[in-house]
């Protein structure tokens, strides 16, 4: 008895361990698959390599017809990630309880899926592919996996199956996760192969757009990438920057930047190659490898051709601009000194009969004759001023002055013709008016002349009141207001442009070219100051100018004295150099009324002869030097006589009135000068300076 149960024992033992063997050489088989399931894996290049490396190890012990793999990454939806049917890729599955399970270490075989809402289908063909199903998951850190293994054949699995599923889910879960991470791989190669093609293309695109040649160099400027091998059609021989540009000046430019290291820009190029015709603005900036070594220059070569084309259009229009400039300050001087030259003869005669005995009737006419002469010569005055401000070529001529005595000496010319319109013309001047500033007496006169003047033209009855004060800024403040017509508020806008009226009609009934405003308008801006105008029809007007004039403490001493008595005039000797007759004549008269001697030439040449070759040369006391002359004019005459060492004080007689031939005049050695029309106060102010012993 003993023996037999001795027996049994030896038996079960025996059996035992044939399982264990089997058992062993079983586990042995599935781990050296499985290593060759790994090692498959680990050699796939894409995710269907490694899902049929995954599928051949678990068919070599679990039997399916198909399988998925699906996945979600948000727990919501679960897709498609590979399968054994393109069939099966439009199938999708929202977040189950079977998901769930499974994606938590669980393996779970379904008997019956047809009864399950996640396998029920209502394609019966595609049902019948899952009669029997095997479903294991994991959670991966991109999110969940889902393998569904699908027969269909009834009854496929049970717990034997699920026991080896689940002795291979480790290597379920490097499958899943390598196929997960090829697919996220993937689609991030895919991505940044897209944006490096729309890069490339948005490139291109702008390349094209801007015109612009692209290129880069190695440390010897020998190219490494061009853009283009073309430039405007011709083609780039040249494999080295330096030689493709062929300029001393601009290589010599890159050579130092290069040496320094640093970025050279708008280095302008116009080259051989293209005759000339194309210009280019090169730059470039060096650029450096990983480990900070210079490694060549990048840049851009844009093409500025039709930039310099319009600079030199621009420069061309300059250049004309300045030659019509010119031409009509030109035309402006010799119309000026045309038109002076005979009302030169017209009001010196005036002057010449106001002394003589003559009716009240005759007396009118030639204060008409006068007026009327005064009328153009202002008229000319004004073009010239106005075409000189808009040339650019004004300059004030800023000096200390007496502010108000300034002030009052234009305003008191116009009393007279306020008190013959019946109209009461006042000027007050607050306290704090400085007494001494620093401006240009005669263009600060003539502002104040031309808004008084307008006033009294426009004023028919009641006032007009200039009112002089200092602002808290230290500026100045002159308003000019009346009770005249005033101007319509339409117009105001317009008031200061030249040769524009308030109304054209006005031009028949007041006179006047429209050029008096603008030209005050730009004296003002010319100060650094600002006009400002308020006005109502039939009411009246004011203008109020703001200058910014410079206050200082007295006047320098020889600004200060005053002209001397006529007690010691004395008599002059006086030389007049003056080609035209009439005013020969009439300079005459005006000369030998106010005592004085006079001799005439008729150009510079005999002027000059007379100090050479007349002994009586030497006792003339004054030269009266006509500017223009035929022969030889006053400038070269005077010049050359003070090469001859002739010291005498020599007055330019000019009719053109400008500031530059005023200059040349004391260049050429001329003492003075007196501008035609000459009136006969004005000749005798002047002579003053020469009438003493």
């Amino acid at each position: 008895m003993k023996n037999h149960s001795e027996k049994e024992q030896f038996q079960e033992i025996l059996l035992e361990l044939k399982r264990s063997k089997e058992r062993e050489a079983q586990l042995h088989k599935e781990n050296q698959v499985i290593l060759r399931g790994l090692s498959a894996i680990s050699d796939a290049q894409t995710k269907e390599d490694i899902f049929n490396g995954l599928l051949n190890v678990i068919k070599e012990f679990v039997e399916f017809d198909n399988a998925i793999v699906v996945s979600s990454t948000d727990k919501d939806t679960f897709s498609v990630l590979a399968s054994t049917n393109p069939y099966f890729d439009h199938l999708t599955w929202r977040y189950n309880d079977l998901f769930h399970r499974a994606c938590h270490d669980e393996t779970i075989i379904l008997f019956q899926p047809h009864k399950t809402n996640e396998f029920l289908f209502k394609n019966t063909e595609l049902q019948s592919l899952f009669s029997s199903v095997a479903i294991c998951g994991l959670k991966s850190h991109s999110g969940y996996a889902v393998i569904i293994l699908a027969c269909s054949k009834f009854g496929a699995y049970s717990t034997l199956e699920k026991e080896k599923i689940e002795r291979f889910m480790p290597l379920v879960e490097r499958a899943v996760i390598d196929i997960d991470y090829k697919e996220r791989l993937n689609a991030m190669v895919s991505l940044k192969t897209k944006e490096l093609f729309l890069s490339k293309e948005r490139f291109q695109d702008f390349a094209e757009t801007v015109g612009d040649w692209f290129w880069e160099t190695d440390p010897q400027f020998n190219f490494t990438y061009l853009s283009d091998t073309k430039i405007n059609n011709t083609s780039i021989i040249s494999q080295n920057l330096l030689s493709l540009i062929s300029n001393d000046f601009i290589n010599s430019t890159i050579i130092e930047s290069e040496k320094r290291l640093a970025p050279f820009h708008e280095v302008e190029w116009n080259p051989d190659i293209f005759n000339n015709k194309v210009w280019l603005s090169l730059s470039g900036k060096p650029f450096f490898d990983e480990f900070g070594t210079f490694v060549g220059y990048r840049g851009t070569a844009k093409d500025i051709s039709a930039r310099k084309k319009r600079i030199r259009d621009i420069q061309t229009a300059k250049i004309e601009a300045e030659k019509a400039n010119k031409a009509k300050s030109q035309f402006l001087a010799m119309m000026s000194h045309e038109i002076r030259t005979p009302l030169n003869s017209i009001l010196g005669l005036v002057d010449v009969f106001h002394n003589s005995l003559l009716s009240e009737e005759q007396l009118d006419w030639l204060n008409q004759m006068e007026s009327s002469s005064q009328l153009l010569l202002t008229i000319i005055s004004d073009v010239l001023d106005i075409s000189r401000i808009e040339a650019g070529t004004f300059v004030l001529n800023e000096q200390p002055i007496d502010l108000l005595r300034s002030l009052n000496t234009s305003i008191n010319f116009l009393d007279t013709r306020a008190k013959d319109k019946g109209i009461t013309l006042t000027v007050t001047a607050s306290q704090n008016v400085p007494k001494y500033v620093f401006a240009d007496a005669t263009r600060l006169s003539q502002v104040i002349f031309n808004l008084v003047g307008n006033a009294i033209k426009f004023t028919n009855h009641g006032h007009v009141a200039v009112k002089i004060e200092k602002l808290p800024n230290n500026s100045i403040s002159i308003s000019v207001s009346d009770t005249g017509i005033g101007i319509a508020s339409t117009t105001l806008e317009q008031l200061f442009k030249p040769f524009v009226q308030a109304d054209s009609s006005i031009t028949r009934k007041y006179g006047g070219t429209g050029l008096g405003l603008a030209i005050i308008k730009r004296l003002v801006e010319l100060m650094q100051g600002t006009i400002a105008v308020e006005s109502r029809l039939n009411v009246g007007s004011t203008f109020k100018i703001t200058l910014p004039l410079k206050e200082i403490s007295d006047l320098p001493k020889q600004l200060n004295n005053e002209a001397k008595e006529l007690v010691n005039q004395r008599s002059l000797n006086i030389l007049l150099a003056e080609d035209n007759k009439a005013n020969q004549a009439v300079l005459q008269i005006l000369l030998e009324k106010q005592g004085h001697h006079v001799s005439i030439v008729s150009n510079g040449e005999e002027a000059i002869s007379i100090f050479k070759h007349q002994t009586n040369g030497c006792f003339f006391d004054v030269v009266l030097m006509d500017v223009s002359m035929p022969v030889k004019d006053g400038i070269s005459a005077t010049t050359e006589l003070r090469k001859l060492g002739i010291e005498l004080p020599i007055i330019a007689i000019t009719a053109h009135a400008m500031e530059t031939e005023k200059e040349m005049c004391l260049e050429a050695g001329m003492n003075d000068f007196i501008s035609k029309p000459i009136r006969a106060k004005d000749l005798s102010d002047i002579l003053i300076k020469y009438s003493f012993k």
